[in-house]
């Protein structure tokens, strides 16, 4: 062998050479593999691991479940940070899916994690309520809950190796503007805010005495002022989480980052949102600069149940108004495929969708959630895998079995040999087995209705044997 002298590496002569040469081309493929990192800009989908359907199942099968169906990438909504579960996100890893920690903004869906006195944080509504369903609003512009949520955020990500990072629905409520009961903030907090940015303005506007010379639509000056307020508020909220002292960027810089607007399909809708809930895109794009810019479905959308899967060319504007600030951060669209039951769809819509939005200019869209799909409810479960270790054949399913089914023995058959026990976990079946077989069949197996959202629809039961081929390690 000689010394090459500009690499300092040894080259091999003589008929050793090809030899070396290719186990060292093994080795560094091999090497290249195991150190490849899930893609957090993957084909992704929402999912929230509270709901009934991801309890009393293992964290492998939750994992195992979501990558047969296509994806490579799934976006926790996390709704308690005391609750996200490590051992979840490690499971989707050990699948090869990057793991997005999803947060909300503008409130909670529990109170469970927050300090003592975090009631002075609640938004103010126009109905002088602070809450919307389950949901509660909390003030973007109010100190100490943005010093606590970014506190909080910075904690979440140091526990759990999350690969992203995203705060949805930062926006102020709420459709359609000022006539909403549900629009706000106009807590104590945002009326000073409002005056020590305008000095010369004593008051907001006021948006219940139609009478009252302040009245939004009287004194257009000084409503004006208040839109612009609401548009920094959101704003200033969101770049410090991210890009602030102490925030993500700086005490997480290997996580990726996305912000998120929102978007309707309604006339001038690109300056109608800014006024209505305060997301300006272009001014988010540009300041906070994120990763990602997600555009999410505004609820008189994605309510309809005949909204059309083309409907993200609609948002079109929303793309070109970003696209016109210089800023050429991916867009993603986010849809909703199932919270009303009049409103659930299934693949084939969101195939179509998925095209309109990268029509549209978007790389594609993710959507809430997961098991809500139209899909759960009329899809029999598939099998997809049977891999064998040792005296167990683990079937993987495409969707959560009904277990008194599954662990019924007459309902697999196995060739040569037999079955002598099934276990179930959500999607798996672990058969064991004697022998070596080449072959299982499964037939007779359903869904199991009691774990979906919406009740009072039947099983969906396989219509006919499933064979697979058992690879054996």
């Amino acid at each position: 062998m000689m010394m090459n002298l500009t690499s300092g590496t040894l080259i091999p002569d003589g008929r050793f050479a090809g030899l070396l040469i290719t186990l060292a081309a093994l080795l560094l493929t091999a090497t290249a593999s195991s150190s490849a990192k899930p893609n957090p800009f993957a084909k992704s989908i929402q999912l929230a691991p509270s709901f009934l359907y991801y309890l009393d199942r293992s964290p492998e099968s939750i994992a195992s479940e979501v990558k047969v169906n296509g994806y490579g990438c799934v976006r926790l909504v996390v709704t308690r940070d005391s609750t996200a579960d490590p051992q979840l996100v490690a499971a989707f890893h050990r699948e090869g899916l990057a793991v997005w920690y999803t947060t909300f903004a503008n409130g909670v869906y529990s109170t469970g994690d927050l300090p003592t006195g975090w009631e002075s944080w609640r938004m103010k509504l126009k109905n002088d309520g602070h809450t919307a369903g389950s949901f509660t609003y909390l003030c973007l512009n109010n100190p100490q809950y943005r010093k606590w949520k970014k506190k909080q955020v910075v904690a979440t990500l140091k526990r759990i190796p999350f690969d992203a990072f995203e705060m949805a629905e930062p926006f102020l409520p709420a459709f359609p503007g000022p006539e909403s009961p549900l629009y706000g903030c106009l807590c104590h907090t945002c009326q000073s805010a409002f005056r020590n940015m305008y000095p010369g303005e004593p008051d907001i506007p006021n948006f219940t005495d139609e009478k009252d010379p302040n009245f939004y639509t009287r004194n257009r000056k000084l409503y004006e002022k208040w839109v612009e307020f609401r548009v920094k508020a959101v704003l200033s909220f969101q770049n410090d989480i991210v890009n602030g002292p102490g925030g993500v960027r700086k005490s997480c810089p290997n996580v990726k980052v996305a912000t998120w607007g929102i978007a309707d399909a309604i006339p001038n809708a690109v300056q109608t949102i800014r006024e209505w809930e305060a997301i300006d895109g272009a001014l988010i794009a540009t300041t906070v600069r994120p990763d990602l810019y997600v555009i999410q479905t505004d609820w008189p959308d994605w309510f309809d149940p005949k909204l059309p899967a083309e409907y993200p060319l609609q948002y079109k504007p929303f793309v070109d108004a970003i696209r016109s600030s210089g800023s050429k951060v991916p867009i993603l669209m986010q849809a909703d495929i199932g919270s009303r039951e009049n409103s659930r769809r299934g693949r084939k819509w969101m195939q179509k969708c998925e095209a309109a939005a990268k029509e549209a200019g978007m790389i594609g869209i993710t959507a809430y959630e997961y098991h809500l799909s139209i899909d759960m409810y009329e899809s029999p479960p598939s099998l997809v895998d049977a891999s064998g270790a040792g005296d167990t054949i683990t079937l993987t399913f495409d969707k959560r079995l009904d277990a008194s089914k599954a662990c019924d023995l007459r309902n697999y058959t196995v060739e040569p040999g037999r079955a002598l026990a099934a276990e179930v976990d959500g999607n798996l079946v672990k058969l064991k087995v004697e022998g070596r077989p080449a072959t299982v069949r499964a037939r007779n197996l359903s869904d199991d209705p009691t774990r979906r959202f919406f009740k009072g629809h039947p099983a969906s039961v396989m219509a006919r044997e499933a064979v697979g081929r058992v690879k054996w390690e």
